[in-house]
């Protein structure tokens, strides 16, 4: 069986880590490690942390730059072949690595599925062209390939989309992923990806690192007519409550 490194991240947010601890030690038909980050807040996490004993847990508490510059800390701990982000507070879905854990193939690079929303609503996963528009893979939806990371690192200086960079990399260089039909975890709709602006502004820095000045600006355009589009539902949405 595939060792499988869920990694998650938290900053002020013990009371939701004992569901999202939970809905990892219930998986079955992978061989798994839990790695917590925390951000050496003021809620206690660590303490809990250390008052409390679970089999599958290690986890390391200190002060970072952000989400990304955590991400980059729970990677280098990792030792799984396998590498899958899940947020403080969601939960993987019963079953689920009884249904991935097949899949992760020596060759493969990235298998990617959907995730519910609480509340409602899906994000469905998609690999194709129109990943040079936006990031169309939910970081919570996908595992990664250990060996991307050799040469890969989440960019520190985003607070958003930097999970974007590497899922638009594994395009352009035509990476072996796999898209299935499986809702993976439950997500909370809001965190830091959900503010439009910080998240154009970062998709956009993307585009131009890797797509150059033409091809960032086109697609770069297309993305902020989608955004603008979305606002506006937003904003109808309100004034008609």
């Amino acid at each position: 069986m595939p060792l499988i490194s869920v990694i998650t991240i938290t900053l002020n947010d013990q009371p939701r880590l004992p569901q999202t601890i939970a809905s990892v030690a219930g998986q079955t038909g992978a061989s798994v490690e839990h790695i917590i980050v925390d951000g050496n807040g003021n809620d206690g996490t660590a303490d809990w942390l250390r008052q409390n004993s679970f089999p599958l847990v290690r986890w390391v508490s200190e002060s970072d730059t952000g989400i990304y510059d955590a991400m980059n800390k729970g990677l280098d701990i990792a030792r799984g072949q396998w590498i899958y982000f899940l947020g403080a507070g969601d939960e993987l879905l019963p079953g689920s690595f009884d249904r991935i854990a097949p899949l992760l193939t020596n060759n493969l690079d990235a298998l990617v599925g959907h995730v519910r929303m609480v509340g409602g609503g899906r994000f469905i996963g998609t690999f194709s062209e129109a990943m040079l528009v936006s990031n169309l893979i939910h970081h919570q939806a996908a595992f990664y390939n250990r060996q991307l990371f050799d040469t890969f690192q989440y960019d520190i200086s985003m607070k958003a989309m930097s999970d974007y960079e590497l899922n638009l990399l594994l395009y352009l260089h035509r990476k072996d992923v796999c898209v299935i039909d499986l809702d993976m975890a439950l997500c909370d709709v809001q965190g830091i990806s959900a503010g439009l602006m910080q998240s154009l502004w970062e998709s956009n820095r993307i585009k131009y690192r890797h797509l150059g000045l033409w091809q960032g600006t086109r697609y770069g355009a297309i993305l902020a007519w989608k955004y603008g589009m979305i606002y506006l539902k937003k904003l109808k949405k309100n004034y008609l409550q």
